[in-house]
């Protein structure tokens, strides 16, 4: 078959399971309960306070780590050991879990009552509120030359200018006169045909980004005029990632594959089979492609060819994108493992590997899972559990061992 063809709707093989279907019957427990999470996030509660379960959004920016998750944003200074501030100062209605973008002065993030926050980093306190959204904020906004782009798990991309926001002030209830204002902040906006839960990935010219209805959409940066789509078998949920060169766009689906299209027209190179969903954005190392799924296996590949160099099963699933550390050339992988056989409950595993010979370096089992991407500050490691009342784990980056665990103070 004509790979190509898949863009127009081909469907995937009939001998692989079903979208969302388990092959072993080991992992069946923590799968109903994934996707029981993830229906949550596709519930409407029309802005009020509502229970609902994912994981944490991290964020880091000059030295401190920002975690959204729940009904509070904390900044965390783990060079300190302590925390720096928060928002609210106490749990609110709104929940946040993506990670926040940063200005020099602003946390800039979305809730889950439908809002769009700019937060003063000194002060803590809302600056301006943007409120035109259909639905929730999933994925991290993105900050590209004075424009925020910012994704709903609806189907809504916006544009907007970020000096216009700055004038706007916050305000609890929008009227038309409000709203009037608000449009005006808007540089142009894009409808895709189901949610988008993934953060975009900007460029000067173009704005990629996945959606949940099977495509992935190229926009022209400055005027979301859509210059290529193209439609693979399964929804993505993740950030694409661009080749070196910046002529191949690659992108995890849900039809287990991982796929590596041109970034000029859309059209498919080539794909690399997984083992279960590809989630989380593939990371570059050198002359190496990683990524992870949902099986619990890591992958390495040629990003020219989409030759498989090396793979394993290092946890029963890995949701969020691998790190490459060029420093000391490890590659850093978090997710989820469970302690022994037969052990339902929910654990996690964060690990460092050799990113030329793909050895263990350091493995540190978690007390619960991880579906965050893991992150790098100053020779730290930073992992964030999906649950528990741990929010930050801290590593030292080459030893592995831990320094330090962030939990919030009850209220």
């Amino acid at each position: 078959m004509n790979l190509n063809e898949k863009q127009h709707g081909t469907a995937g093989r009939q001998s692989r399971p079903a979208t969302g279907e388990v092959r072993s019957s080991g992992r069946s427990t923590w799968w109903v309960l994934l996707i029981a999470a993830l229906g949550v996030l596709l519930v409407g509660c029309s802005g009020e306070y509502f229970a609902t379960t994912s994981w944490p959004g991290v964020t880091v920016n000059d030295g401190l780590v920002y975690i959204a998750f729940n009904q509070q944003i904390y900044a965390v200074d783990p060079s300190q050991q302590q925390t720096a501030g928060e928002y609210p100062a106490s749990p609110g209605k709104t929940a946040y879990y993506a990670a926040p973008a940063i200005t020099e002065e602003l946390l800039i993030v979305g809730g889950y009552d439908n809002v769009l926050y700019g937060i003063d980093r000194a002060t803590f306190n809302v600056r301006w509120n943007f409120n035109l959204a259909g639905d929730r904020y999933i994925a991290s906004p993105v900050l590209f030359d004075g424009t925020v782009f910012a994704a709903t798990a609806g189907n809504e991309l916006y544009a907007l200018d970020l000096a216009t926001l700055n004038e706007l002030g916050a305000v609890e209830k929008p009227d038309e006169f409000r709203r009037l204002a608000e449009r005006a902040a808007v540089r142009w906006t894009f409808e895709a045909g189901h949610g988008l839960w993934a953060a975009p990935l900007v460029t000067e010219d173009t704005v990629y980004i996945t959606s949940l209805d099977h495509h992935v959409y190229a926009l022209e940066t400055n005027t979301g005029r859509e210059l290529w789509a193209t439609k693979l078998p399964g929804a993505m949920a993740g950030t694409p990632v661009l080749s070196v060169d910046r002529r191949t766009l690659f992108v995890g689906n849900f039809d287990y594959d991982l796929y590596a299209l041109d970034a000029g027209s859309g059209d498919i190179r080539w794909k690399v089979e997984a083992e279960n969903w590809v989630w989380g954005r593939p990371a570059l190392a050198g002359d190496k492609l990683f990524f992870g799924d949902l099986a619990g296996y890591l992958y390495a590949v040629n990003p020219n060819t989409g030759e498989v160099l090396w793979r394993a099963k290092v946890a029963d699933a890995i949701r969020g994108a691998p790190l490459y550390d060029a420093e000391r050339d490890l590659l850093y992988v978090a997710g989820r493992k469970v302690a022994s056989p037969g052990n339902i409950s929910t654990r996690g595993i964060v690990m460092a590997l050799d990113a030329a010979d793909y050895r263990t370096v350091w493995e540190q089992p978690t007390d619960e899972a991880i579906y965050t991407s893991p992150a790098l500050k100053d020779g730290l490691l930073l992992a964030a559990p999906a649950q528990g009342e741990t929010l930050l784990l801290v590593y030292n980056a080459e030893t592995g061992v831990l320094q330090w665990r962030f939990a919030p103070a009850t209220k």
